[in-house]
């Protein structure tokens, strides 16, 4: 019985040592058994009392307190843009921003210079040297799309835990149909009228309107226009006695290329292609705003033929200098004129039967082909917020492709006040109106855009170089563009 008791008391004892010994061992090292068990993730040694989101208060535990990024594969993403100097300065200053948040991946990007890039890009797909992702133009990319080359970015963005369809601007997908986007755009962009403010007060003139429903009608826009076209003896374009042959100053200008041109016949509510499958521009809405582009060459004498254009080497210098008082061109050339300090403003686009912006841009794709797509999808997406690249939006360049930067004033101002290149009427002209009115233009929709852009081109310069009457050139065009047209992406 004493042998029992004696068993039983050292069997107390060694219980009792033994619970303080696990005991000790749990104070010591048993958080790491918690966190592993799913347990607040409290790093070890912290103090009990302390909340698992607050760093402990020694150097040894901060320095263990955040997060270790998971040892990642290294990755270079090949990504090719063109652009102006500033452009290129200003991505690569982005894609290294990128880089910073996401250390195992690296950027390669390769600038090409726009005139070369569908030339160069074609030769690099058939030398199996295809970037990962890339601007593309809208010719190349719609035929590339039909051979799968591009990732279907719906599919991407649907799986993704921070965005949604719902949280960019209705039309900047490049869409093949309603669940297959080939491409998104680069930057939100639209035309609208530029105009120098020294020269408009010089011939005390009413500046254009900002506010779509208060547009000049085209004859208002017209007459302002004759005003400010001045020959080099100081007479303008209404006066008698104007010399249309020696003009020192023309009141517009504007580039004859299918954006500027198909920006007027969607204001006078003509299309391309129609749904049905017919050639739009040789419809009377279509021709008739293509015949007033065309006068205010030939007839009015207010803007420059396609060849005097060729001696000015930009719009944005056309303005800066005063050789032009207004500009009907696109939204990026705010960052040459803010950077010169080009005392400027903008207003919407002169109305026919309306005054709305049609939405164009190049695209940005990721190839198929790509043995990175996950990351070059995370590349995409830092690209599309302007808080990864905002100097291309504040700087003038840019607009954005995602709504909030439209309608959060905290983001509109860090990119679309107080600076150059936002004057007074940038947020009526352009911002809101993109946001609330934007129609998307032919790239967006039109299949086989690459062919049917090249016909109707070539015979609308001969439109505006006065050689032919719109109805006449369009009539001898849609002979050879019916038998290109594929139809619509977005016809039922």
């Amino acid at each position: 019985m004493k042998k029992r008791r004696t068993a039983l008391a050292l069997l107390v004892i060694l219980t009792l040592v033994l619970s303080s010994l696990l005991s000790a061992c749990s104070s010591n090292g048993g958080n790491n058994n918690k966190a592993e068990e799913g347990g607040a993730n409290v790093p070890a040694n912290q103090p009990a009392n302390q909340p698992a989101d607050e760093p402990a208060n020694t150097p040894a535990n901060n320095a263990n307190s955040e997060p270790q990024e998971e040892s990642k594969e290294p990755v270079t993403l090949k990504f090719t843009y063109w652009g102006s100097p500033q452009e290129k300065t200003a991505l690569e200053q982005a894609t290294k921003k990128f880089t910073e948040k996401y250390p195992w991946i690296t950027v390669e990007p390769i600038h090409i210079p726009e005139a070369d890039y569908d030339a160069k890009i074609t030769a690099m797909v058939a030398g199996n040297e295809s970037p990962d992702l890339g601007y593309m133009h809208g010719e190349l990319a719609d035929p590339w799309q039909n051979e799968g080359k591009f990732v279907n970015l719906f599919e991407l963005l649907d799986k993704d835990t921070e965005l949604k369809r719902e949280d960019f601007l209705d039309y900047i997908w490049f869409k093949a149909s309603d669940d297959f986007a080939y491409g998104i755009s680069t930057a939100g962009e639209m035309f609208g009228l530029f105009y120098n403010k020294d020269l408009f007060d010089a011939a005390k003139a009413a500046y254009p309107p900002a506010k779509p429903e208060e547009a000049w009608t085209w004859d208002e826009f017209v007459e302002v226009a004759k005003k400010l076209t001045l020959d080099k003896n100081g007479k303008n374009a209404s006066e008698e006695g104007f010399d249309p042959k020696n003009i020192k100053q023309y009141g517009v200008s504007f580039e004859t290329w299918w954006g500027p041109v198909q920006a007027q016949v969607v204001n006078n509510e003509g299309e391309w292609i129609t749904k049905d499958g017919k050639f739009g521009f040789s419809q009377p809405e279509a021709t008739e705003a293509i015949q007033r582009m065309a006068d205010l060459i030939n007839v009015h004498h207010v803007a420059p033929s396609p060849v005097q254009a060729k001696s000015i080497p930009s719009q944005a210098v056309a303005l800066q200098s005063k050789l032009v008082a207004m500009s009907m061109h696109g939204q990026w050339i705010n960052l040459d004129l803010g950077a010169a300090k080009v005392n400027y403003d903008i207003g919407v686009l002169p109305k026919m039967k309306r005054s709305v912006p049609m939405g164009t841009s190049g695209l940005s794709v990721i190839y198929k082909s790509s043995p990175h797509i996950e990351e070059a999808w995370m590349l995409t997406k830092f690209l599309e917020n302007p808080e990864g690249s905002i100097d291309l939006y504040k700087g003038g360049l840019w607009m954005p492709t995602m709504t909030k930067w439209y309608t959060d004033p905290a983001l509109v101002a860090q990119w679309a006040e107080n600076n150059p290149a936002h004057p007074a009427g940038f947020k009526d002209a352009m911002m809101n109106n993109l946001l609330n009115n934007a129609v998307p233009s032919a790239p967006y929709y039109v299949k086989n855009f690459s062919k049917i852009n090249a016909i109707t081109f070539a015979e609308i310069d001969a439109v505006m170089l006065g050689k032919k009457t719109a109805a006449e050139a369009m009539k001898e065009a849609e002979a050879k563009v019916l038998p290109e047209i594929q139809g619509r992406y977005d016809a039922p």
